[in-house]
C-alpha cells in the first residue's frame, strides 16, 4: 500500500507477518533528480514483493536510487545488500554499518547471554527463531557513511543527518527543518515504546537513548514519520511519555535488586510485562530475550549512577545494590 504524505513524500507499508510491529513504515523522497528510500524492510518475500511493488508504482529506477538505513536492524536494513545489488547507493552510519559488512558476532552475543542467565540449553534455539536473524540482510554490500552533520539534498528538501544513538549504536534520524519533518526510525514511535536492550559489555543504551530523547525535545517539529506504526504530531507529549516510562522502570528495576539480587534472566521474570500472560514460564523464546535485552540496559543505567554492582557468582553475572546507595 501507497499513500503520499506530502508534495513528494511517500510511504509504502512493508508487511511484517506475524510480528507485533505489524509492518514497516519505508519512505520515498521522489525527486526529479534524485529519489532516496528510507529503510527497507526484512529480507523475506512477503516484504521484497510489496517493497517493489511500490517502487514500480512510484516509476522508481532502483540503479538510480538512494538508499537511507536509519539503523542496523533487519525489519530496517534486510532488503539493502539486495537493493544495493540492483545498482542502489546504501548509507548508513559508521557503527551500524558495520554490522551489514561484517559476519555478526553471534557466539559473542550467545556468550553474554549465558553470563546474563539466559538458558544455555534455549541460546541456539532462540537465535535461530529470532526473526532478526532469520530474516536478517545477507550478501555483499558497499556502504557509503554517513553521520552527523551531514545533509542530504533530495527531492527539494535538505535533510540533516542527526545521530541519536540508544537502540542502536549508530541509529540516525533525518530532520527537515524548513517542514519540521522527522524521519524517527525507531527513535521515537507513537504506539509501542522503542526497544531498548543491552547484549555487549560496556555501553549504556538507556543512558545513550534518554540523551537523544532530549536532543530531539529540543527541535521544531510538526510531523514524525517513523519506522512503524501511525505518523504523528505530538513529538514533545510522546518524548516526556517515553522518559516517564524509563523512569518508572528504573524505579522497578531498583526495588526488585534491592529485594531479590540476581542475574538478568531473573531481574526481568520479576519485571513487569505487556503480554497476554503473567506466568513467565509461558513467555515466547523471544520475548524473553527482549525482555533480558531490556533489564540489561536498565541495569547497565543504574551501574553508570553508582546504585547497583556486578559481582560474579558461578558462570553468572549477579547484579546487586551497591554499598554506598
Amino acid at each position: 500500500m501507497i499513500d503520499q504524505i506530502r508534495e513528494n513524500i511517500f510511504r509504502i507499508t512493508v508487511p511484517m507477518p506475524k510480528n507485533p510491529l505489524k509492518y514497516l513504515n519505508a519512505y520515498v523522497l521522489r525527486g526529479q533528480d534524485r529519489t532516496c528510500l528510507i529503510d527497507t524492510g526484512l529480507n523475506r518475500d512477503s516484504c521484497r514483493q510489496a517493497l517493489h511493488q511500490g517502487l514500480e508504482e512510484l516509476s522508481v529506477d532502483i540503479q538510480t536510487l538512494e538508499v537511507f538505513i536509519t539503523h542496523m536492524h533487519s525489519d530496517h536494513s534486510g532488503l539493502a545488500p539486495a537493493l544495493n545489488a540492483q545498482g542502489a547507493m546504501v548509507m548508513m552510519s559508521e557503527a551500524d554499518g558495520q554490522v551489514l559488512i561484517q559476519p555478526a558476532d553471534w557466539e559473542g552475543i550467545l556468550y553474554f547471554a549465558s553470563l546474563n542467565g539466559l538458558p544455555d540449553d534455549q541460546l541456539q534455539q532462540t537465535i535461530d527463531t529470532h526473526p532478526g536473524f532469520k530474516y536478517r540482510p545477507q550478501g555483499e554490500i558497499v556502504i557509503t557513511e554517513i553521520g552527523e552533520g551531514d545533509v542530504i539534498e533530495c527531492a527539494g528538501m535538505e535533510l540533516n543527518c542527526l545521530l541519536t544513538p540508544g537502540h542502536t549504536k549508530g541509529h540516525l534520524c533525518l530532520y527537515e527543518p524548513d517542514q519540521g519533518l522527522l524521519f524517527a526510525g525507531d527513535m521515537l514511535l507513537e504506539e509501542i515504546t522503542p526497544n531498548i536492550s543491552q547484549w555487549r559489555p560496556g555501553r549504556n543504551p538507556l543512558g545513550e537513548y534518554l540523551d537523544s530523547l532530549d536532543r530531539l525535545k529540543d527541535l521544531d517539529l510538526s510531523l514524525v514519520l517513523p519506522g512503524h506504526r501511525r505518523l504523528f504530531s505530538t513529538p514533545k507529549k510522546r518524548i516526556e511519555e517515553l522518559k516517564t516510562h524509563h523512569h518508572k522502570r528504573l524505579e522497578e528495576v531498583r526495588a526488585i535488586v534491592r529485594t531479590h539480587p540476581g542475574n538478568a534472566f531473573d531481574i526481568a521474570s520479576r519485571m513487569s510485562w505487556d503480554l497476554n500472560t503473567p506466568d513467565w514460564e509461558k513467555f515466547p523464546l523471544a520475548q524473553k530475550w527482549f525482555a533480558t535485552g531490556e533489564a540489561l540496559a536498565h541495569l547497565s543505567y543504574l551501574e553508570s549512577q553508582g546504585e547497583i554492582s556486578r559481582e560474579m557468582s558461578g558462570m553468572h553475572q549477579i547484579w546487586t545494590k551497591s554499598s554506598g546507595s
